[in-house]
């Protein structure tokens, strides 16, 4: 076993905190468009999120589709808010 600090409580809180955001910002009509600094960092965060997936996936033999295009769900979804 790996002897890697693991500190996975405090990375399960921000990754909780991001999961609570997109919710919120899905749920709410008066949301308005994010900037593209966060628009950047909400694409990085569902690639991170999708590598983990892959990774538990791949180790335990599961299959899974092509990862997604994050960049153009979130900029459908910014567009749509920007609407608002």
């Amino acid at each position: 076993m790996s002897e890697h600090h693991r500190n996975f409580g405090n990375i399960t809180r921000s990754l909780t905190k991001f999961e609570v955001d997109i919710h919120d910002m899905l749920a709410h009509d008066d949301t308005i468009a994010l900037a593209p600094e966060d628009l950047e960092a909400a694409g990085n965060l569902s690639r991170s999120c999708w590598a983990v997936v892959a990774m538990l996936c791949g180790a335990a033999g599961v299959d899974l589709p092509t990862e997604p295009d994050w960049d153009d769900i979130l900029a459908d979804i910014n567009a749509t808010l920007d609407k608002q």
